[in-house]
């Protein structure tokens, strides 16, 4: 009888034995498809990341090299027209409309072309793209940016730097349309290989919970942090403003 209640005993301990290893490997199984699919998910949003910089970067050039060529050539004409015009005040005040209209669609299509690449990032880099990016903020008066930077010894690297600047980008343009703050401080420390971007606002916050589910701009910015090696740490309640940390980790 004890023989037999031992056996029982030992059979009941094997398949909760064997019952706990097929829960842990079950587990393991949808722990690994859960990585894969969050793997999948990052490399197709890097992925159209990378397709959206090469399409700014190619409808920058064509705007430049192909409609702003040829406005500049139709403002060339518009005022030798001007200069031929007859005495109708009626065909001078054409001109001159059509001349403000061509001059405007100048203007606008050189700052489209020059959002979708900054020509300043390109050439002059990071902390100067930057400037002028703020510079262009503060100029509508409704919103003061305090930007700090270090970057002696910085050796450039323009996926960094395209990177950098377009999170900067994303964070001012949420920061106006959402955060009603009246200041922004943004940091950058550039020191050889290492990078360290702080940004902060005194808006109204949000509840962070809930952008990470809803939010398809957050998921924009962590993917370019993981891009460039970078961990990014965003912190935000409602009434407490946002404070952003973007750090490589080597």
């Amino acid at each position: 009888m004890a023989i037999g209640i031992i056996v029982m005993v030992a059979l009941a301990l094997a398949f909760i034995l064997f019952f706990n290893l097929l829960q842990r490997k079950l587990l393991k199984e949808k722990n690994q498809r859960q990585e894969l699919q969050l793997r999948h998910q990052e490399t197709l949003l890097h992925s159209t990341i990378l397709t959206q910089e090469k399409e700014r970067s190619r409808i920058a050039r064509d705007l430049h090299d192909e409609i702003g060529s040829k406005l500049n050539v139709i403002h060339l004409n518009m005022h030798r027209l001007k200069k031929i015009e007859s005495q109708s005040t009626e065909l001078a005040e054409t001109v001159e409309e059509v001349n403000q209209l061509i001059h405007n669609t100048i203007d606008t299509t050189r700052r489209i072309s020059h959002e979708l690449l900054p020509p300043t990032l390109e050439e002059f880099g990071l902390i100067e793209a930057l400037k002028e990016l703020t510079d262009g903020y503060e100029s509508s008066g409704q919103i003061e940016i305090i930007l700090q930077h270090q970057s002696a010894d910085w050796k450039r690297n323009k996926v960094i730097e395209i990177n950098l600047f377009r999170i900067v980008q994303e964070l001012l343009s949420n920061t106006v349309k959402h955060s009603d703050t009246e200041s922004v401080l943004i940091d950058v420390n550039l020191s050889n290989q290492q990078f360290r971007l702080y940004y902060e606002d005194n808006g109204k916050g949000f509840l962070l919970d809930e952008a990470q589910r809803n939010g398809l701009g957050l998921r924009n910015l962590e993917s370019r942090a993981s891009m460039i090696k970078a961990k990014l740490d965003f912190q935000t309640a409602p009434e407490q403003g946002v404070k952003v940390t973007v750090a490589n980790l080597s």
